[in-house]
């Protein structure tokens, strides 16, 4: 071919180099037009890659002898002659030249003659075009002049592709980036943010593991999210994944917030070999995850072999990291929202259901209910500190079941822990497995087969009026924020059950007769009504006894009104004398008794009423500077249901059969029928 034609080939060759981007393409047009242009035997392409030229076109040879034809290094025989210089070197006949490297193709392919072209663009070597004949030949001038021309071309090309290929690659790179900031920023919990991570930093750089870690207090970096993919890094157990500030490469970004490229992670003195796992050649990419200045997590990924990872790899990484920061602190954000509206949503709860009750034990039950359930505690307790007593009193549970097996009382002395929460007014946290832990309420947790125990104080109006114990059989991280809503709880709580116990109080007032302290008229009607209906479901006798003094008004005409309201106080606690616990007794007005005897038949009742009787026969009233005065009384009795199936009934009854004895001349008992007891 003449100069001519050999430059419209050059120039033909050139436009279609142009028109392509493709990498593959331009090689194969350059193999195979340099190949046709100058009828050489086979013409090669190759691109220098870490220093090394390796083979990335052929034309003229097999697939399979190509892919044994030997690499070189820039500065090995005829390639870095070449590429030291800059110019076109031919051999018309290679053989008896040495010290080029020609003998490395011995038993690869035999050629004789060669034509080198570097492939240079800026002043940057990028590779080598290479053609050889089987025979022997003699390069001319116009052969130099289209190789080397060719080569211009093809450098341009070739880097032009390399530019588009990485535009490319940014473009996908930007766009999974922009995916995985737009999946991140729905994900709603921190998990959800480091499972996104593990999975979009698959779709732009290539690992074998990868991990994503949080910092918590104090110094903990712990394990939100793992994928592996290969041998032992496909199933790794998280717990041993955990790690601490400052210890291996993890920890050592979370200490100083740097990201970390490391070719050969066994050879660098920071790392530390997880528990479990084989110590091999290993490269890694560590990059922080900063939020506002500071480290609040890490990013690992693992690669077996050396050099697993490039500049672009923790560029790409850590611009993935800044986002994930930012993903994870909206998802705490969302989180504690979420916890806020929950913690309203359990005080209101509570305060409606504490607002329905004002009887001390149901609210302390209920106050037990609702702070076991939010603190996530197998039991707890609700007391009432008796500060003159030096007592606690137990007032609700939960389970309500194990109430029954509460003490009382106890006291507070005996646990000064317990002491220092009503005193000070402050929470304390006991661990049954903690050696320092007071040895007192360490032996009851054991007891109770409890593990940790937090205590509250229960404060109304600045002052400790008891006391929440929350007990678990397990360990429980309390953290600030769940303390803080145990003690809004608490707060809240107290409020509630103070209210009770001051309404109790009122109603015990407003239920007593002021001079002899029994329940008075109105009080035995409702409390009576009580006991009907309990006794008409558990199908159990009920009895009343109705008691009037004997000549009273005659103590009173005689002595006067302050002695005969002393001779009721006595009157009263005569009768209380003879009563059982479960018994109840009432001033039903001016001299006349009521006394209520539950799970009492007739015959118990009359049995009582002799008791009572008995007593004023055997005592007699002693006044302030006069001789004993005998007091005497008569007593009716009624029982459910012979004699009466309503509360009204039956003092209505009793109060004839009072009667019937008084107009028998007093001093006795008879039942509603009108018998003598």
């Amino acid at each position: 071919m003449d100069t001519a034609g050999r430059l419209d080939a050059v120039l033909g060759i050139a436009g279609r180099l142009a028109a392509s981007h493709d990498r593959q393409e331009l090689f194969r047009t350059i193999v195979d037009e340099t190949n046709r242009a100058l009828h050489s035997d086979a013409t090669t392409i190759r691109i220098l890659r870490d220093d090394r030229l390796e083979v990335a076109a052929w034309a003229g040879m097999s697939d399979e002898v190509a892919g044994r034809l030997p690499d070189f290094g820039k500065d090995e025989g005829w390639v870095g002659e070449v590429l030291r210089t800059g110019r076109v070197i031919s051999w018309p006949d290679i053989r008896g030249v040495r010290d080029q490297g020609f003998e490395r193709y011995d038993g690869v392919y035999e050629f004789v003659s060669s034509l080198i072209a570097p492939l240079i663009h800026r002043d940057r070597v990028i590779g080598a075009l290479t053609t050889v004949t089987r025979e022997p030949r003699a390069w001319t001038s116009g052969d130099v002049a289209f190789v080397s021309t060719l080569a211009t071309h093809a450098a341009i090309a070739i880097t032009n592709a390399e530019l588009f290929e990485q535009t490319e690659t940014r473009a996908a790179q930007l766009e999974t980036l922009q995916a995985a900031s737009a999946r991140m920023s729905r994900a709603g919990t921190v998990a959800e943010v480091g499972r996104t991570v593990v999975e979009e930093t698959r779709r732009m750089v290539d690992y074998h593991n990868a991990r994503v870690y949080l910092l918590e207090p104090p110094d903990h970096v712990v394990p939100i999210a793992f994928e592996g993919t290969i041998g032992a890094y496909e199933r790794v157990d998280m717990a041993l994944l955990h790690t601490r500030v400052g210890e291996g490469f993890t920890g050592w970004v979370a200490q100083h917030g740097e990201p970390l490229l490391i070719n050969d992670a066994k050879g660098d003195p920071r790392g530390r070999t997880i528990p479990g796992t084989d110590d091999v050649d290993e490269s890694m990419l560590v990059v922080p995850l900063r939020y506002d200045g500071a480290t609040i997590g890490v990013i690992t990924l693992s690669k077996l072999g050396l050099n697993g990872f490039g500049p672009e790899d923790l560029r790409l990484l850590t611009i993935l990291a800044d986002q994930a920061a930012t993903a994870v602190e909206s998802a705490r954000l969302l989180s504690r929202t979420q916890d806020l509206a929950q913690e309203l949503r359990r005080l209101l709860d509570m305060s409606a259901d504490l607002s329905a009750s004002l009887d001390p034990r149901q609210v302390a039950d209920l106050i037990a209910s609702h702070m076991a359930r939010a603190m996530g505690v197998d039991e707890c307790a609700i007391s009432y500190w008796d500060r003159p007593g030096g007592l606690i009193e137990s007032l609700g549970y939960y389970p309500p079941s194990s109430f029954g097996e509460l003490e009382p009382f106890f006291d507070v002395s005996r646990y000064p822990q317990t002491l220092r929460v009503l005193e000070h007014q402050e929470a304390v946290l006991i661990d049954a497995e903690d050696p320092d832990a007071d040895p007192a309420e360490v032996a009851l947790l054991r007891t109770d087969r409890q593990r940790m125990l937090a205590m509250l104080p229960l404060v109304a109006k600045g002052q400790s009026i008891g006391l929440v114990e929350l007990f678990s059989a397990s360990a429980i991280t309390w953290s600030a924020e769940l303390l803080e809503l145990a003690r809004t709880m608490a707060n809240e709580a107290a409020m509630a059950l103070e209210n009770a116990r001051l309404y109790e109080d009122a109603r015990k007032l407003a239920d007593r007769d002021p001079l002899t302290g029994f329940y008075n008229h109105r009080f035995l009607h409702e409390r009576l009504g009580e006991e009907v209906v309990r006794t008409q479901r558990a199908r159990r006798p009920l009895s009343v006894l109705m008691l009037d003094l004997d000549d009273f008004k005659l103590v009173n005409d005689t002595f006067g009104h302050l002695f005969g309201d002393r001779v009721l106080t006595w009157t009263a606690e005569l009768i209380r004398s003879t009563l059982r616990g479960s018994d109840i007794p009432a001033r039903y007005g001016g001299d006349e008794f009521a006394i209520i005897l539950p799970e009492t038949n007739e015959a118990e009742a009359r049995t009582a009423a002799e008791r009572i009787l008995g007593a004023f026969r055997e005592h007699a009233f002693q006044g302030e500077q006069r001789g004993p005065v005998p007091i005497g009384a008569s007593i009716g009795v009624a029982t459910y249901p012979a004699d009466g199936r309503t509360a009204t009934d039956l003092i209505a009854a009793a109060d004839r059969a009072l009667y019937q004895v008084k107009r028998d001349g007093g001093h006795d008992a008879a039942g509603a029928e009108g018998g003598a007891a």
